[in-house]
């Protein structure tokens, strides 16, 4: 019994140590000042180290950006002058005191106030103009016809003398546009008091397989009956170009149009970001150019390659590069496009031939998609100029906004009300198969698919946003 009892003690001492133990354990553990308590305060100390340093670290950036920006150029004419590639983004003004930011990789390369229009470039030559604008100024055009689905071709408004022309889908109050930022876009334009736009259409780039110039100039284009998978061909290293007397990248979807401009400038070399040029864009550019030339909005014949480009108002260009296209019809039905099948080096008037009829000479070895056994042959013969081959096509130091090549924007949406379906792209600006005065630099088409690729007359333009 004696010793039962003493282990019964025992126990009971064993079990008031383990609880004293547990006790002393958890107070160790969760109490305030046990393990937990001080993981937690030495996770929030760390946490305040990381914040701390880099928030420093954000400081010296600061420092040494504003350092680097102190030694850059103050005027639009020192940066021209010197021929500085800014290493941060940076204000300057110009000879009437207004401003505009030059952003990091880029240099001034000429013009000599904002008004007109001044250009930058980067290290490999891609040039973009500099559109003055407050974030109030940076709208899209209000239409004066507010019509869903108007599919004839007009000026906004009740009379001509005011309106901006449009034609197809113009105005469906759904459409929007695609793969941007706006914010992040309206916010760069309120803080630096405007964008950049392409001095050029999209130009093709010389590692791209379907590239031509002067050097290559009788090379063929791939396959005319199978544009998509040829002229389309993206690439993961391609990337368009901004440069004059180039060959323009046409033949492209508004899709592919998208991928490639946003590819442009994705890196952190440079203060910029890239897009395919979206509504708001554009029409901000054109208010601005309306202000200098007027009635540019209404009537852009003077100032493009178009079809019913005579007279004065016809382009000569010498030693460019240019391709011929013919306009099939048969019995006054439009058939297709017969594709020039080479690029030419040359000298060249824009314009077109009218009824280019059989007694002439058979254009079927100079042309893709030639057909030869109509029983009535009627062409119209069309011009595909350069990038920026004649000083004619300039508006505010940007080249062929008008003509030359009608180019897709990022607004897209669905005819007829529909939420689903073929998505349509806006395309802007009228091309050398066009009237410019019915088709001037304002115009707003919206009958495209955002797939097609089919037509030699549509090609694209990037712009960028100060970061």
């Amino acid at each position: 019994m004696k010793n039962k009892g003493i282990t019964l003690i025992a126990l009971v001492v064993t079990i008031v140590v383990l609880l004293i133990l547990a006790g002393v354990s958890i107070t160790a553990v969760f109490g305030d000042n046990g393990i937990i308590s001080g993981a937690q305060k030495a996770k929030d100390k760390t946490d305040e180290a990381i914040e701390q340093e880099q928030e420093d670290v954000g400081k010296l950036v600061n420092q040494l950006e504003e350092f680097e920006r102190s030694g850059l150029p103050d005027t639009v004419k020192e940066a021209i002058q010197k021929g500085t590639i800014f290493t941060a983004n940076k204000q300057i003004k110009d000879e009437s005191g207004k401003t505009m930011t030059v952003p990091k990789g880029f240099k001034v390369k000429e013009g000599t106030t904002i008004d007109e229009g001044v250009v930058i470039a980067d290290s490999e030559g891609n040039e973009f103009v500099w559109v003055p604008c407050t974030v109030d100024e940076y709208k899209k055009h209000d239409y004066e016809i507010k019509k869903v689905d108007d599919i004839s071709n007009k000026a906004d408004g009740e009379n001509n003398d005011k309106g901006w022309n449009t034609y197809l889908y113009r105005k469906y109050s759904d459409w929007k546009d695609d793969e941007i930022d706006e914010e992040k876009n309206k916010k760069s334009v309120e803080e630096n008091k405007g964008f950049y736009i392409a001095r050029y259409e999209a130009g093709v780039p010389s590692n791209a397989d379907f590239y031509v110039d002067e050097s290559t100039s009788d090379k063929s284009y791939k396959d005319a009956n199978s544009k998509d998978t040829t002229q389309t061909k993206t690439g993961e290293n391609l990337k368009p170009v901004s440069k004059a007397r180039n060959q323009c990248w046409n033949l492209i979807s508004q899709i592919n149009a998208l991928k490639v401009s946003e590819r442009m400038y994705s890196g952190d070399s440079y203060g910029v970001r890239s897009q395919l040029v979206d509504g708001t864009a554009w029409d901000t550019i054109v208010t601005w150019m309306s202000e200098e030339y007027e009635d540019i909005e209404k009537v852009s014949t003077s100032k493009g390659n178009y079809a019913n480009s005579t007279g004065n108002n016809q382009i000569t260009v010498d030693n460019c590069l240019f391709a011929e296209h013919l306009r099939q019809y048969k019995n006054g039905a439009v058939k297709n496009w017969c594709l020039g099948k080479s690029y030419q080096y040359g000298s060249f008037t824009s314009g077109y031939t009218e009824n280019w009829s059989d007694t002439k000479n058979d254009p079927s070895t100079k042309y893709n998609n030639y057909d030869n056994n109509l029983e009535t042959y009627k062409y119209n013969h069309y011009v595909e100029m350069a990038t920026g081959a004649s000083d004619n096509t300039k508006l505010k130091n940007i080249y062929d906004m008008a003509g030359n090549m009608y180019e897709w924007t990022t607004e897209y949406g669905y005819h007829n009300g529909q939420t689903s379906g073929t998505k349509y792209a806006v395309r802007r600006g009228g091309g050398f198969y066009s009237n410019g005065s019915t088709v001037p630099v304002s115009i707003r088409l919206g009958g495209e698919s955002t797939t097609d690729a089919s037509n030699p007359d549509l090609s694209f333009r990037v712009v960028l946003y100060v970061k």
